[in-house]
């Protein structure tokens, strides 16, 4: 689990899209702190969420300071400009660092399967995971190690080794990962489906060359044609 971050907040007294934009073009977003007594609007450093989403995770807490004492929070909503990608609304909400919480874990796939070596393809099924911890014990990520995974094999959610004081919310039995025989597509397949094989310039030599042999063949057979019809034609 990364250390909290630091974020210096301002409460916001303005309101409207001019006010959205003079605050973005001051490196700043609005937001809502939720809280007991309601919400607070409020304006965040904007790169310093940003950053944190980017490469810390969803999952990070943020030690929010208004002037009054920080209070330790979680990113719960995030909204973006559709075209652009900039930040441009946050949505915080408070946690207790001694209540467990139900959070979404992102699932990364580590190791060297030897059903791969052996021709398989291997198929990522879930990519993120339900878990339960207090606040501080959350990771950013889970990994599962497919190092023993062999053809026709799966691992399950609950073959996942999570860290200590972390439980498991997933149905342990869903797959998480498995390997497969290679599927085969047939031409009449790949026809159907308007998927047109370039051929090789090996195979385009190769048929000039059977085009070629056989206008030749052609030849030479209308050619004996013509003599024999001539042979014929003498005869009579």
């Amino acid at each position: 689990m990364a250390n909290n971050v630091d974020l210096q907040a301002k409460k916001r007294d303005g309101r409207g899209k001019n006010d959205s934009r003079r605050l973005r073009r001051e490196g700043m977003a609005p937001a809502v702190l939720y809280g007991d007594g309601g919400s607070t609007a409020i304006v965040v450093p904007a790169k310093t969420v940003d950053y944190t989403l980017s490469h810390v995770g969803d999952n990070a807490l943020y030690d929010i300071d208004l002037g009054d004492g920080a209070s330790t929070a979680r990113v719960v909503d995030v909204q973006r400009n559709p075209v652009s990608g900039i930040l441009t609304h946050v949505d915080f909400a408070p946690v207790n660092m001694r209540e467990r919480i139900e959070v979404t874990v992102p699932l990364h796939i580590v190791g060297d399967a030897p059903g791969v070596e052996e021709g398989g393809v291997l198929q990522q099924v879930a990519y993120e995971i339900q878990v339960e911890s207090l606040p501080g014990d959350i990771p950013q990520e889970v990994t599962l190690d497919v190092s023993g995974l062999g053809m026709n094999e799966n691992l399950t959610l609950g073959d996942i080794s999570l860290p200590e004081g972390v439980d498991l919310l997933s149905e342990p039995e869903d797959v998480a990962a498995t390997i497969t025989q290679p599927t085969e597509i047939t031409d009449e397949e790949m026809e159907a489906a308007g998927i047109v094989e370039e051929p090789t310039d090996e195979e385009e030599a190769a048929a000039e060359a059977a085009e070629d042999e056989e206008a030749a063949e052609g030849e030479e057979a209308s050619a004996d044609e013509g003599e024999e019809s001539q042979g014929q034609d003498k005869q009579a």
